[in-house]
């Protein structure tokens, strides 16, 4: 069906970095679709404090899901959307923030200006010095962190799937599933799931907290060729 035209004059105004460094630069359509909509939604809002938008306003946005599924039918929407985000804050495009709110982690998300890069980073400062004084064990990085550093964006829906995976396998499994997807090159949790689940099926050599099997001595002795092992047992001690 052919476009019938805007209803407006009125158009939304976009920076002119937008079109100089940003749009030459990108790639993914996720990214494509998911920056502008950002700055549609963002363009709409009124008021003085930072404009900001959160992960579940982003997931539960008609327009933007309905766009996302033109990208791709074998993708869920919201897979589309933590990767257009995350490749969008790579770029430093967009500026990411969690901010707890009731018990619960919220994902803001801030067109890159000075004047947001000065708001977040006052709110992180702050955050540092309420966070509790922790001991480590060892000096490593969270299963999270390492996650967002290697893979992409930890959106509410990975945060859960990592703490499953942290409840099923040992630590440094899931550490080294996450630096298979990096050497692979297939940066995604569905990548690091599978080789998870691959290890625990057929076991894994070299793995830590992997119980060595022991072998069977009586099931080579006393089966049905056991004559010939001790045979040989025989001749050795002769």
């Amino acid at each position: 069906m052919p476009f019938t035209g805007f209803t407006t004059d009125k158009l939304v105004g976009l920076p002119p970095e937008f079109f100089s460094e940003v749009l030459p630069q990108i790639t993914l359509p996720s990214e494509l679709k998911v920056t502008l909509h950002v700055f549609y939604r963002l363009n709409r809002m009124r008021g003085s404090a930072p404009r900001r938008v959160s992960w579940d306003e982003l997931a539960d946005d008609r327009t933007l899901q309905h766009g996302l599924r033109a990208i791709s039918k074998l993708r869920p929407p919201e897979e589309l959307l933590a990767e257009g985000l995350d490749a969008a804050v790579r770029r430093t495009t967009l500026l990411h923030i969690v901010i707890p709110d009731n018990g619960r982690a919220i994902n803001w998300y801030l067109v890159h200006t000075a004047t947001n890069r000065a708001w977040t980073a006052r709110i992180k400062q702050v955050q540092q010095a309420l966070a509790p004084n922790t001991i480590l064990e060892e000096d490593r990085p969270s299963i999270m962190t390492l996650y967002e550093q290697n893979i992409g964006l930890v959106t509410p829906l990975i945060v859960d799937e990592l703490r499953d995976a942290e409840e099923r396998y040992p630590t440094s499994w899931i550490e080294d599933a996450i630096r298979e997807a990096v050497r692979a090159n297939a940066r995604s949790w569905r990548y690091v799931s599978k080789v998870l689940e691959r290890w625990a099926t057929h076991g894994r050599q070299h793995a830590q907290n992997q119980p060595e099997r022991p072998i069977d001595v009586e099931r080579y002795t006393n089966g049905q060729f056991g004559d010939l092992f001790r045979r040989g047992s025989d001749v050795s001690e002769s």
